[in-house]
Formats: structure tokens, C-alpha cells, sequence
């Protein structure tokens, strides 16, 4: 009985794992979903948004906090990454990549992007290039029921 393999058997069969696996990540990561706020509200200079969010209530009741939410409103062309970073501490930045202008993924801390891999912290500050221009970010304040986005 001969066990030996073929270079071809042998590349047809790496090439297949790796395949396998490229599309097995792809598709666990694609579960992971992205919140959008559900109800910006564009005032003027302003975007308002209910702290209520960044809340995940469970089936039991439990209250977890989201780390990030995307808020989109009418006109925008790029969504805002706007960052809890603790009960009274939020940053806001446009998720429109400062090297070529793509419109950037967004995680928890960090931003990315995909066509040419540049990565930014929450606050925009560029990570990783080709970029080197940090992003456009916003001011941001909050009272006990809203997080308050200046736009202008």
C-alpha cells in the first residue's frame, strides 16, 4: 500500500483548509452584529442620543452596556463611532478613514480599516497606517438621560 501524496494532492489539500478556514472566520466574525442608534435626534448643531443605547437588556433582565453604538442620521454620508468610555466619558468620531476616504469598521476601542488596513483608537488618533492624519471628532457632553454629539 502506497501512502505517499502528490505535490498536487498535497496543494489541492492545503489550499482547501485554508479556504475552509478563511471562510469559517469570515462567517463567525460576520456574526457579530453592529448596533445603530435607533433614534438620533438631529437639533440644530447637535445629535442627541438616549443613553439608553448603549443598554442590552436580556430575556431575564439582566443590564449589560454596550461598548460603542453607530449613530446615522439624514445627510450624513459616514456614520459616527460614538465610544463609552465610562458613565460620564464619550468620544465621537466620523467613521470616514482620513488616507482615502473608505468608510471604516468599527470595534470595541478601535476602528479599521479595509481597504488599506489603517487602524485608529476610539478618540481617532491613528494606530496603524497608511494613514496619518488622525479623524474628524467631535465634542461630546451628556446629561443624565442623553449624550449630546456637536456636529459643528
Amino acid at each position: 500500500m502506497n501512502t505517499s501524496i502528490t505535490r498536487q494532492n498535497f496543494l489541492k489539500t492545503c489550499g482547501a483548509t485554508c479556504l475552509g478556514a478563511i471562510s469559517l472566520s469570515t462567517l463567525l466574525s460576520s456574526c457579530k452584529s453592529v448596533y445603530y442608534a435607533q433614534m438620533p435626534l438631529l437639533k440644530g448643531n447637535t445629535i442627541e442620543v438616549s443613553r439608553k443605547e448603549f443598554e442590552i437588556v436580556s430575556k431575564k433582565g439582566d443590564v449589560t452596556l454596550r461598548p460603542f453604538v453607530l449613530v446615522e442620521v439624514k445627510g450624513q454620508s459616514f456614520p459616527i463611532y460614538l465610544y463609552r468610555r465610562s458613565d460620564t466619558d464619550y468620544s465621537a468620531v466620523l467613521m470616514k478613514c482620513s488616507h482615502q476616504g473608505n468608510e471604516l469598521n468599527a470595534h470595541d476601542g478601535h476602528l479599521t480599516c479595509p481597504a488599506h488596513g489603517s487602524e485608529y483608537d476610539a478618540t481617532g488618533k491613528v494606530l496603524e497606517g497608511p494613514a496619518e492624519k488622525s479623524l474628524t471628532a467631535y465634542r461630546v457632553t451628556a446629561d443624565p438621560q442623553t449624550i449630546i454629539i456637536h456636529i459643528a
